[in-house]
């Protein structure tokens, strides 16, 4: 978690750029899905309710106006930040027995000393249109502020890059526990309860995405998640894990095989890996997001392989795993050092399946630190397993 100092920052910073683009109060939407820009302001990741962080931006004065459950998780959690139960996030049709509530309108017009003549919004992208609604009759005038908070959040600091690197040791634990586990008759719900225990008993609080873990053609899909279904000889897996920590992400990814698999998919991991590890040695401050995707993109051609990739190598990671700003030909902007990236390989083969090889890079003043202890532990298992036929 951020430290009070660290949220004060934040709060001043973004109260600047609210007075740079005339608005009298900043309003950062948040729920359980979108939680991001607010749990970078408060430390508050909620569970079933929406809600707003209001800062006054004359003042940098912050407070959350939230429905009646949020407020006792803030009270219990963050019992030095301000929070307000509005109506506006009352659950339709509920009972509330012994709460009181607020018109969002009164709240907003006493952190500013008059009715809001000027709003800015963060985390457009997530309101629900009855919401902003509900906004524009308390001012029409709505600007949209959302960049500001995105590219604050691009550069990691401090607690953030603290956060980061044990959320690397939590996903460490969990691969390496798979790895290790994984033999023919498991299931693929069973293999993830393995890496999911050992992440949660490392110190995970949450999963940044639930646990991908498919075998054979279901390999072949950005999403999948386990099944029932047995491992057996033959069988070739993607696995991605992402745990969370005070509210920051780690994410590990790699293909594994059980027992003997045909000459064309040992190549095909190979060969893979190979485009990964040209991509790795790319990373560093001062390069360009632009020269990247395209060398991925020729490394992948080299192989015959690009038409089989959905989304480009390499992304942010934060407080999701994956964020802005994402590397492709446009825009193209300069990696700077604070920045966390993930190359995250993923490869739809139809006939050879899907693969997905993922690690996270924090860039530095002289270049990119791998985050992860046990990826390359793990590529080099993965490429024996593979042509020894193992397992």
């Amino acid at each position: 978690m951020a430290t009070r100092e660290e949220l004060a920052q934040r709060w001043q910073r973004l109260a600047a750029a609210g007075r740079e683009n005339d608005v009298d109060v900043i309003l950062v939407y948040f729920d359980e899905y979108n939680m991001a820009d607010g749990y970078y302001l408060t430390n508050i990741w909620t569970q079933f309710e929406r809600g707003l962080v209001a800062l006054a931006t004359a003042t940098a004065e912050v407070c959350l106006l939230v429905g009646p459950e949020t407020a006792n998780f803030v009270m219990t959690h963050e019992a030095d930040l301000p929070s307000r139960i509005v109506s506006l996030f009352l659950a339709w049709g509920a009972g509330y027995p012994n709460t009181e509530w607020e018109e969002a309108a009164d709240v907003l017009g006493e952190m500013v000393g008059h009715s809001p003549r000027r709003i800015g919004i963060v985390g457009s992208g997530a309101l629900p249109a009855g919401l902003y609604q509900a906004l524009r009759d308390i001012s029409p005038d709505i600007v949209d502020l959302s960049d500001s908070v995105q590219s604050a959040r691009a550069i990691k600091t401090g607690s953030e890059i603290d956060n980061t690197r044990m959320a690397f040791k939590i996903v460490d634990a969990g691969l390496e526990a798979m790895i290790d586990a994984l033999e023919p008759g498991m299931t693929e719900t069973a293999l993830a309860g393995v890496g999911e225990g050992a992440m949660r008993a490392a110190g995970a609080q949450g999963y940044a995405y639930s646990t991908i873990l498919t075998s054979q053609a279901r390999s072949n899909s950005v999403f999948g998640r386990p099944t029932s279904r047995a491992l057996d000889h033959g069988s070739m897996l993607m696995i991605g894990i992402s745990p969370r920590y005070n509210g920051y992400c780690a994410s590990l990814g790699v293909p594994i095989t059980v027992g003997e698999v045909s000459p064309e998919r040992r190549q095909f991991i190979e060969n893979t890996l190979a485009v990964f590890r040209s991509v790795q040695v790319q990373l560093g401050p001062g390069k360009m997001s632009a020269d990247i995707y395209r060398n991925s993109r020729e490394e992948l051609a080299r192989y015959g392989l690009e038409k089989y990739q959905i989304y480009g190598a390499v992304h942010s990671c934060g407080l999701l795993e994956a964020e802005a700003p994402f590397l492709s030909a446009n825009p193209n902007w300069e990696l700077q050092p604070g920045m966390v990236l993930l190359i995250d390989l993923a490869i739809f083969h139809p006939q050879l399946w899907g693969i997905r090889w993922e690690s996270g890079y924090l860039i530095s003043e002289t270049g990119a630190e791998h985050l992860s202890g046990y990826f390359d532990k793990a590529c080099e298992i993965v490429l024996g397993r593979a042509a020894r036929g193992s397992g």
